[in-house]
């Protein structure tokens, strides 16, 4: 913008000619509205401030919210994932402790004690189907299968029927499909379990498993091969008369 007295160059926010001392008439306007601007500016930060400064414990109170909330969060998330987490590492632990383990597991295979095997086996969290574990992979399905038939017939047999039991009639169906399923593996694998460098100790097992079955059922060799052959309401039948109505 020039002076019309001078012809100098000024600018808006200038009240005088910085040259010739002219009094700036044709910017007052625009310097009224900056004055109004700059003063409305300094009030709304006031107001700003003072809201601030009254809301400090409600901002405070919504970040420790979200802190809480995030967490509250993480907390969920480790516990949903804690099991998982465990595993992973008991699993990277059986690994580096491969040479350890392998030992423990062949003093229970020698000393015929699968359940001991199967339970050492869940206790590290051992993989069986990946290496170094994955020779054990045929051995572990099976002993698995043999530990829960154990388990079952010594339970259902032992508490018998004055015991304070749940449910008789779903202990005796746990009880069958137990039996049942080791004997279907143990035959399903047959050919497997003859290559199989456990060989021996599976075929101990299906011994030992017979024995259980005698002891606990009164199946010797012929009636347990006539029970094995028959249907799964035959099979129940004859546990109930063992186990309930004994």
């Amino acid at each position: 913008m020039k002076c019309t007295s001078c012809g100098a160059d000024i600018g808006l926010t200038d009240e005088k000619c910085p040259y010739c001392g002219r009094v700036v008439t044709e910017t007052k306007g625009y310097q009224t509205d900056l004055k109004d601007y700059k003063e409305k500016n300094k009030k709304t930060k006031r107001r700003l401030t003072d809201t601030l400064s009254g809301n400090i414990p409600i901002v405070i109170s919504a970040v420790v919210m979200v802190a809480l909330l995030a967490a509250t969060g993480v907390a969920g998330y480790v516990k949903q994932n804690a099991y998982r987490f465990r595993s992973d590492a008991m699993r990277k632990e059986s690994v580096k402790k491969y040479d350890e383990y392998s030992a423990q597991i062949k003093e229970y295979l020698e000393a015929g004690d699968y359940t001991g095997f199967a339970a050492f086996m869940e206790y590290h969290n051992i993989a069986e189907w990946e290496a170094p574990y994955d020779d054990l992979n045929l051995l572990w399905e099976i002993a698995s299968d043999y530990n829960r038939l154990v388990s079952e017939v010594e339970s259902s047999v032992l508490f018998g029927p004055e015991a304070d039991r749940y449910r008789p009639e779903e202990d005796v169906s746990d009880c069958r499909r137990a039996i049942r399923e080791f004997y279907d593996e143990y035959a399903d694998d047959r050919s497997k379990i003859e290559t199989d460098p456990y060989g021996p100790y599976i075929n101990d097992m299906k011994k030992k498993a017979d024995i259980v079955l005698r002891v606990y059922l009164g199946l010797d060799e012929a009636a347990l091969e006539s029970y094995l052959a028959s249907s799964d309401i035959e099979q129940e039948s004859y546990l109930e008369g063992v186990i309930i109505d004994e």
